[in-house]
């Protein structure tokens, strides 16, 4: 079972703690005495300030009332709070003390989706929420001359202006460029339409030694590289490895929009190839660790009884996860032929499952010779789509500076699970000038990136 990805699962309450599926789930105001009573016990406390922009501007609503207190604020700001929460329960499952089994059984990521939800149903998103992509132009990646020639008109001032007007995505903002071909284009002959059953492992042996790469929409249209380094550090340890075909998006972008209905469908739709996947004993890995939360929380917590999704959950694994595992039994490789000198690695903000990745790829990486990890820790300012708009772009900048300013410090390498985040720490360290050492600019690459090239490979 993918312990890092399910540890803590207990208090993820998505979805059972107010039916979704019941009309009085959005019965607004309902909801907005929910938030009363949230409200209330984060105003004071105040432990979650520095999480994301959701506590500053509830505190700010408060602080800045009649009487600096919660009750004077009108109800109708509250809903307009969701709109800075992205969903990551960093808040929830690393922080709140008020968390189950407290008796205040505080979830704040519950409250906030059940809010999004309410303000969905009555077609009142914003830009965030409505740009749901990594990029404008995603769907055009694989197209070799067009990716090519989208890249190069994002790359302009006055293209990215006539963006931000369109879109919301603010000038400023980093974009990943369009890969010329995808991921699943590149590795078609790894996909395995018709899984059969998988050998089964030695008794003694409890890691599967088969695993089908769930590559996610941002490795898969950006940055395929990433994937084939996860193939060839799984090859070089023996590992086979088959692609899972994607059926469609994980559904991350409806959910943080508040449309449940059609993120549930978007997920689901993945279920059938994943599952005849775990029931052929393969271990489904995916490099994107917002894309493996989906089927390992969101998803399970929205249908908490069907079994099919149950069963896709227990056969994921975070791939450091994975390697660690088949280190403990004796299986990983350690012929590293090359030191990766000091790195900093910035821990995943992505709720209290995936400090267990962050666990495991310190261990992993603290494998190879003459290499140092120096651990990061805090709220990176952006959280997946949020922080690119217009209107929340500068404060995602300075929601992550604490990041930026300790990722900047003097080492070889930064990294961290999640190459979307990556990427914006890095654009956070360049716009601000951080980089401490005028003649060597820390490069950035993925934790499996850097396990690739400490081979060899």
């Amino acid at each position: 079972m993918a312990q890092a990805l399910v540890e803590d699962s207990g208090h993820d309450t998505l979805g059972q703690s107010v039916g979704w599926t019941s009309p009085d789930y959005f019965n607004e105001q309902e909801c907005l005495s929910s938030m009363e009573r949230v409200f209330e016990v984060c105003a004071t406390c105040r432990l979650c300030l520095s999480q994301c922009n959701t506590f500053p501007s509830l505190f700010d609503l408060i602080d800045e009332s009649e009487d600096s207190e919660l009750g004077s604020v009108p109800k109708s700001r509250y809903l307009d709070l969701a709109d800075q929460c992205h969903l990551c329960d960093q808040c929830h499952l690393g922080h709140c003390p008020y968390s189950a089994p407290h008796p205040q059984q505080i979830d704040f990521p519950a409250t906030m989706l059940r809010a999004k939800a309410i303000k969905f149903a009555k077609g009142s998103i914003g830009h965030a929420s409505a740009a749901g992509r990594h990029h404008p132009f995603s769907h055009l990646a694989g197209v070799p001359v067009v990716a090519a020639l989208a890249n190069t008109v994002v790359g302009s001032s006055v293209a990215r202006k006539l963006i931000e007007r369109s879109t919301g995505i603010d000038a400023q903002a980093w974009l990943p460029k369009l890969a010329k071909q995808t991921f699943l284009a590149q590795e078609r002959a790894l996909i395995l339409a018709h899984p059969t059953q998988a050998p089964v492992v030695a008794d003694h042996s409890l890691v599967p030694r088969q695993v089908a790469i769930y590559a996610g929409c941002y490795i898969n249209l950006h940055e395929p590289e990433i994937g084939q380094d996860l193939i060839q550090v799984l090859q070089h340890n023996d590992i086979e490895c088959v692609i899972a075909n994607l059926e469609g998006c994980c559904g991350q972008a409806k959910l943080t929009m508040g449309d449940i209905s059609g993120f549930a469908a978007v997920a689901r739709a993945n279920i059938p190839s994943l599952l005849a996947l775990a029931e052929s004993g393969y271990a489904i890995v995916s490099p994107s660790p917002s894309c493996a939360r989906i089927f390992t929380h969101k998803l399970p917590a929205l249908f908490p009884a069907d079994t099919d999704i149950q069963r896709v959950k227990d056969a994921f694994w975070a791939p450091t996860e994975y390697l660690v595992a088949l280190h403990g039994e004796g299986a990983l490789r350690i012929d590293f032929v090359n030191t990766l000198g000091k790195v900093n690695y910035h821990e995943p903000f992505l709720g209290g499952a995936h400090l267990g990745i962050a666990r495991h790829t310190e261990t992993l990486l603290g494998l190879v010779p003459d290499t140092k990890v120096n651990v990061v820790k805090g709220s990176p300012g952006f959280g997946s789509h949020w922080g690119n708009q217009r209107e929340d772009y500068p404060v995602a900048i300075k929601l992550g500076q604490r990041v930026f300013r300790q990722m900047a410090e003097p080492a070889d390498y930064l990294t961290t699970d999640c190459q979307l985040t990556g990427r914006q720490i890095a654009w956070g360290i360049e716009i601000l000038d951080l980089v401490q050492t005028s003649d060597k600019k820390p490069e950035l690459a993925h934790p499996l990136t850097l396990l690739r090239m400490a081979y060899g490979l």
